[in-house]
């Protein structure tokens, strides 16, 4: 059921809510703590979102909602144009949270399901488009420019204080907890972190300080914020994390969550969104560094949030998978010959499911 006073807040939007019907979806932006519900009215189909309360600032969605407002003036038909209030904003805050009212995008983010190379190449295809179109959109001083990467640089900087202390803060930390299936997965996060943390980090120390063309990226685009319609993108989602950084680490986020270690996947990837925006040779290397990077800081995060932390996410099979997922990134970065090579594995294996659709894991939460 969809509480009455909350139902009033879609007439901010629209004079008249009596006819709306409204379906609750809970928490589905990612790990944010967003909370989505499906809106019919009017003849549309919408999605109401409730910002958590951290993220984003009323600025920061200020500027993410200028973005989307700026694509759609370039028809980009697959970005979620959020839909002006009665007032003319695009927002509202109520509590301390944010709500934005925007079309609901068709298709499903059933790519690791049904993976095949036309979907791979649509998907790079649509986010190279992304890239083409946002390189115009400036806000403030935050726009286009050539300068060192502030995501290569973070992946660097949390590396370095791995290595200064803090990985054995996190280890202390984990076997401090009481024994359970979650903590032996941060045992093995962290054994992963091990492996290959001086490799990874002398690589960022390479290549981080390079000068990098910059504009506004999504800086968490994954294989579940891309709906296909077919083997056609019809569907771009989840714009909470954009900001101003190198096109190269949406292409690793990207394709780190959809191929995971395909050498085969990987090169093919890139070069279909080459088709669209053409990357450098700088570009190229930075690809590598921003998914190492990227796994190892993403595996440390985990094991503060859970167990320094103590922070909980209802979203125990998703947070199953994810684990899974980066432990197995993790075992197969520091398994790698070279330090830029990737292991030969064909195509990314679907997630399984059980019979009631929920995704299933190799090891149970208790």
């Amino acid at each position: 059921m969809f509480p009455i006073q909350q139902i009033t807040f879609l007439n901010q939007w629209f004079s008249d809510v009596s006819q709306a019907q409204v379906a609750s979806l809970g928490i589905q932006g990612g790990f944010s703590g967003a909370v989505i519900w499906r809106v019919s009215l009017e003849g549309r189909e919408l999605c109401l979102r409730r910002w958590p309360q951290s993220h984003p600032t009323i600025d920061g969605l200020q500027a993410i909602h200028g973005l989307l407002l700026h694509l759609g003036t370039l028809g980009c038909h697959i970005v979620p144009v959020p839909l002006p209030t009665r007032d003319g904003k695009t927002f509202f805050v109520n509590e301390d949270y944010l709500w934005e009212l925007a079309p609901w995008m068709p298709g499903q983010a059933d790519f690791c399901s049904a993976p095949t190379p036309a979907k791979l190449t649509a998907a790079m295809h649509a986010l190279a488009g992304f890239h083409l179109q946002a390189l115009s959109y400036t806000q403030g001083n935050h726009g286009r420019r050539v300068a060192r990467s502030p995501g290569l640089g973070e992946r660097l900087e949390m590396l370095q204080t791995m290595k200064q202390g803090e990985l054995e803060w996190l280890w202390k930390a984990t076997r401090a907890a009481e024994g359970s299936d979650l903590r032996e997965m941060a045992f093995e996060l962290l054994e992963g972190i091990v492996r290959s943390l001086d490799s990874v980090k002398r690589k960022l120390e390479q290549i981080a300080g390079t000068p990098l063309p910059l504009q506004w990226c999504l800086r968490d685009v994954r294989h579940d914020h891309l709906l296909f319609t077919g083997e056609r993108v019809t569907g771009l989602i989840d714009f909470g994390a954009a900001a101003v950084d190198a096109v190269s680490g949406d292409v690793a986020r990207l394709l780190g969550s959809m191929v995971n270690d395909s050498q085969e996947c990987w090169l093919a990837g890139i070069e279909a969104y080459a088709e669209v925006r053409p990357l450098s040779d700088h570009e190229r290397q930075s690809i590598v560094g921003f998914d190492e990077g990227g796994a190892l800081c993403s595996a440390a995060n985990w094991v503060r949030w859970l167990f320094v932390e103590g922070r909980a996410f209802p979203q125990i099979h998703a947070l199953h998978s994810q684990l899974i997922w980066l432990r197995d990134r993790l075992q197969a970065i520091a398994n790698r010959p070279t330090a830029s090579s990737l292991r030969p594995v064909w195509k990314p294996v679907p997630h399984s499911r059980s019979a009631d659709g929920e995704q299933e894991s190799r090891w149970m939460h208790t």
